[in-house]
């Protein structure tokens, strides 16, 4: 959260929220900058009923008072959309999704009617770059910047995620990987990346990408 730098005038979206943690760190971050959340809007989607329910409790015990809180499989039926079906976008867009998830809907990925299938479709098997496919889209398209969690191996597969990525060094928004070390992660004791996207890179950063890896 702290890489994206949310501003108090900032839109924030979590695809994959949980129990809101992300939307409540973004709002602690304006606020420990000596900022105002009140203009702030937070929005996030969760397959979960508990944890979209607690998410919503959370941010209310966090006075985070513009929120949204949307249950659905956000990969399938997004729920964040205008009037004619495209994506919503917001200024800040960060998650840590679920790893490497199976059965995801990549059947129905290629024929997406929100086009999201950028570069190719992911493996039916693995949804993690749907999920990043999915947050691009959610950019807003100036000052729209990202932040994914994502085990270390989306850096290195290959197949449709290898063309994925390639796609993505090409439209040139990728600004960042930083690598994190195992045993991060309640769950998993898989190492961990985290991608940083930006819309427009400041130009000493254009054709660049940051790579930071962990310590050994």
């Amino acid at each position: 959260v702290r890489i994206l730098s949310p501003q108090p005038t900032d839109s924030i979206y979590d695809p994959a929220c949980g129990s809101a943690g992300m939307l409540i760190e973004a709002a602690t971050e304006v606020k420990q900058s000596g900022g105002s959340v009140q203009r702030m809007r937070f929005y996030g989607q969760e397959v979960n009923q508990t944890s979209a329910a607690i998410g919503r409790m959370n941010l209310f015990i966090h006075d985070v008072e513009d929120a949204q809180i949307r249950r659905e499989d956000t990969l399938q039926k997004p729920k964040f959309v205008d009037a004619k079906g495209k994506l919503d976008q917001f200024d800040v867009v960060v998650a840590n999704p679920p790893f490497s998830l199976k059965d995801w809907g990549a059947d129905k990925w290629s024929t997406d009617p929100h086009r999201r299938a950028i570069g190719r479709v992911p493996p039916k098997n693995n949804g993690d770059y749907a999920w990043v496919q999915h947050m691009i889209l959610s950019m807003a398209p100036k000052a729209g910047r990202m932040a994914v969690v994502l085990p270390h191996g989306a850096l290195f597969r290959m197949g449709a995620e290898g063309k994925i990525r390639e796609k993505l060094l090409g439209m040139d928004i990728l600004d960042a990987v930083i690598g994190l070390g195992p045993n991060l992660f309640y769950g998993t004791g898989l190492a961990a990346c985290i991608l940083v996207f930006r819309q427009k890179k400041p130009k000493d950063q254009r054709k660049k990408v940051l790579i930071v890896e962990p310590a050994v």
